[in-house]
């Protein structure tokens, strides 16, 4: 169904966003979660932090808009400027130019402020909504990894086991 094929984008990129704000507690849960410690109203708690998410992550991407277009960088170049950065092995094929690592130079600082105030937002969303950060990354992992924490999270959030977070 169209929902999970939409909502796979948005979780993972929660996940992304909220990372950073529970990395020490990613490496305290190495081992996978049992799917019956799952309550169904954590699965409606996650399903609505899905949701409110959604804002945040529409407003993310105009702001990272924006900030492009005032810098005259296309989305497309921006994305290969970022994987060169993170792979010194691919950063001789992006050719970047002199301006280009000027822009980015300048942008970095806003990028990284707005990527702050979108984890600050996303862990007040998901402690808004009952849960703590940590709890709901188990979630995550137990609704992206096991079909039976899948199926019941599609039935709560009310698309009858249709679609595929995979």
């Amino acid at each position: 169904m169209k929902f999970f094929k939409n909502t796979l984008p948005l979780l993972l990129g929660m996940l992304l966003i909220a990372g950073s704000a529970v990395a020490q507690v990613q490496q305290q849960q190495q081992q996978q979660i049992d799917p019956d410690s799952i309550t169904d109203e954590e699965l409606k708690k996650f399903a609505q932090v899905s949701q409110e998410s959604q804002k945040v992550q529409e407003e993310m991407r105009n702001q990272v808009d924006s900030l492009l277009d005032e810098n005259d960088i296309e989305m497309e170049r921006f994305r290969q400027i970022m994987m060169s950065q993170r792979n010194p092995q691919s950063a001789d094929s992006a050719n970047i130019t002199e301006e280009e690592k000027a822009s980015m130079k300048k942008i970095q600082p806003q990028l990284m402020k707005m990527q702050q105030e979108a984890q600050q937002e996303m862990v007040s969303i998901i402690q808004d909504n009952g849960l703590e950060p940590q709890r709901f990354q188990q979630l995550m992992q137990a609704v992206r990894t096991n079909p039976e924490v899948m199926k019941r999270f599609q039935e709560i959030s009310g698309n009858g086991g249709n679609g595929n977070m995979q």
